[in-house]
């Protein structure tokens, strides 16, 4: 998936879209690089897409989103939560938030064997 540009970010965002990319926000917008951010102390453009990423967490489907990740650092800590404790849009956002992590964790680990094939920057030259 490719970072949204102007115009492309969904409405409303899915949770599986808001996870993905929240695990991602590097690879949305490097303010100091931004041709559009105001010079003055790195900061977003208007058009930033963290802006909209960040906005998102204010939603219902955010609102999820966290409560989702409260309750896997929850049980992550050990604290006891019995399945009955848990509704079930939450039990199933923290199944999302596992597919997602699980791919994203996927993604990295190609891409970094990639990388060691490849080589430092400097040997390609």
């Amino acid at each position: 998936m490719q970072a949204p540009v102007v115009g492309e970010w969904p409405e409303p965002p899915s949770l599986s879209y808001l996870v993905h990319w929240a695990l991602r926000r590097e690879q949305f917008c490097a303010p100091g690089l931004c041709p559009d951010a105001p010079e003055e102390k790195h900061e977003r453009c208007d058009h930033c897409p963290l802006n909209r990423l960040d906005a998102a967490q204010l939603t219902d489907t955010g609102q999820l989103l966290r409560r989702a990740l409260h309750l896997r650092s929850a049980l992550a800590m050990g604290i006891r939560i019995g399945l009955d404790e848990i509704d079930a849009d939450e039990f199933f956002a923290m199944q999302v938030v596992e597919q997602v992590r699980d791919a994203h964790d996927r993604e990295r680990i190609r891409q970094q064997s990639f990388d060691a094939i490849r080589g430092p920057a400097w040997c390609r030259q």
